[in-house]
Protein backbone atom coordinates (compact mmCIF):
# COMPACT_ATOMS: atom_id res chain seq x y z
CA UNK A 1 0.00 0.00 0.00
CA UNK A 2 1.25 3.46 -0.73
CA UNK A 3 1.87 6.03 1.99
CA UNK A 4 -1.04 8.31 1.06
CA UNK A 5 -3.53 5.47 1.47
CA UNK A 6 -2.05 4.43 4.83
CA UNK A 7 -2.07 8.05 6.02
CA UNK A 8 -5.71 8.42 4.96
CA UNK A 9 -6.77 5.26 6.78
CA UNK A 10 -4.90 6.29 9.92
CA UNK A 11 -6.45 9.77 9.75
CA UNK A 12 -10.00 8.37 9.64
CA UNK A 13 -9.21 5.88 12.40
CA UNK A 14 -7.94 8.70 14.62
CA UNK A 15 -10.99 10.81 13.73
CA UNK A 16 -13.36 8.03 14.81
CA UNK A 17 -11.32 7.43 17.95
CA UNK A 18 -11.55 11.13 18.83
CA UNK A 19 -15.35 11.25 18.26
CA UNK A 20 -16.75 7.90 19.46
CA UNK A 21 -20.34 9.19 19.54
CA UNK A 22 -20.24 9.54 15.76
CA UNK A 23 -19.53 5.83 15.39
CA UNK A 24 -22.44 4.60 17.53
CA UNK A 25 -25.03 2.42 15.90
CA UNK A 26 -28.49 3.78 15.14
CA UNK A 27 -31.65 2.15 16.48
CA UNK A 28 -31.90 -0.14 13.45
CA UNK A 29 -28.35 -1.47 13.73
CA UNK A 30 -28.44 -1.59 17.52
CA UNK A 31 -31.51 -3.86 17.38
CA UNK A 32 -34.37 -1.88 18.95
CA UNK A 33 -37.38 -3.74 17.50
CA UNK A 34 -39.97 -1.15 18.62
CA UNK A 35 -38.14 1.86 17.21
CA UNK A 36 -39.97 3.82 14.49
CA UNK A 37 -36.75 3.76 12.48
CA UNK A 38 -36.73 -0.04 12.55
CA UNK A 39 -40.37 -0.23 11.50
CA UNK A 40 -39.68 2.21 8.67
CA UNK A 41 -36.76 0.10 7.48
CA UNK A 42 -38.94 -3.02 7.53
CA UNK A 43 -41.65 -1.30 5.47
CA UNK A 44 -39.00 -0.03 3.07
CA UNK A 45 -37.65 -3.54 2.52
CA UNK A 46 -41.16 -4.95 2.11
CA UNK A 47 -42.12 -2.30 -0.46
CA UNK A 48 -38.94 -2.94 -2.46
CA UNK A 49 -39.68 -6.67 -2.48
CA UNK A 50 -43.31 -6.10 -3.49
CA UNK A 51 -42.14 -3.98 -6.43
CA UNK A 52 -39.13 -6.10 -7.41
CA UNK A 53 -40.86 -9.49 -7.63
CA UNK A 54 -43.52 -8.45 -10.22
CA UNK A 55 -40.98 -6.52 -12.31
CA UNK A 56 -38.56 -9.45 -12.45
CA UNK A 57 -41.48 -11.81 -13.10
CA UNK A 58 -42.56 -9.62 -16.02
CA UNK A 59 -39.07 -9.62 -17.52
CA UNK A 60 -38.79 -13.40 -17.10
CA UNK A 61 -42.29 -13.89 -18.54
CA UNK A 62 -41.36 -11.79 -21.56
CA UNK A 63 -38.38 -14.03 -22.31
CA UNK A 64 -40.55 -17.14 -21.91
CA UNK A 65 -43.02 -15.56 -24.33
CA UNK A 66 -40.23 -14.89 -26.84
CA UNK A 67 -38.97 -18.46 -26.51
CA UNK A 68 -42.43 -19.93 -27.13
CA UNK A 69 -43.04 -17.57 -30.03
CA UNK A 70 -39.68 -18.53 -31.56
CA UNK A 71 -40.49 -22.23 -31.30
CA UNK A 72 -43.96 -21.72 -32.78
CA UNK A 73 -42.60 -19.89 -35.84
CA UNK A 74 -39.39 -21.91 -36.28
CA UNK A 75 -40.90 -23.89 -39.16
CA UNK A 76 -41.28 -20.68 -41.20
CA UNK A 77 -37.56 -19.88 -41.08
CA UNK A 78 -35.76 -20.15 -44.42
CA UNK A 79 -32.26 -21.60 -43.85
CA UNK A 80 -31.03 -20.32 -47.23
CA UNK A 81 -32.09 -16.75 -46.54
CA UNK A 82 -28.95 -15.69 -44.70
CA UNK A 83 -26.35 -17.72 -46.59
CA UNK A 84 -23.53 -15.85 -48.22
Amino acid sequence: MNQKRIFGLLFFAMLFAACPSAAEACAVCFGAPDSPMTKGMQWGIASLIFILIPVLGGVGGFFVFLSKRGKAYAHLQDPDLFKE
